[in-house]
């Protein structure tokens, strides 16, 4: 099983983290762009979290 595959869920942490922080900074230039930045932020923890036990 390669590294990736094994790592995937912290990978997908770490993206949805990102979301949350680029959701925060787009909020402050557009309120609506910020909350649809903030919704994927969710739909990244659940997908990489899928990915990681189809692996495994």
């Amino acid at each position: 099983m390669s590294k990736l595959s094994k790592n995937i869920d912290k990978i997908g942490f770490g993206l949805s983290s990102a979301s949350i922080l680029g959701s925060i900074y787009a909020y402050t230039l557009d309120e609506h762009l910020g909350l649809f930045i903030g919704l994927w932020a969710s739909a990244i923890m659940l997908g990489s979290k899928r990915i990681h036990d189809w692996f495994n």
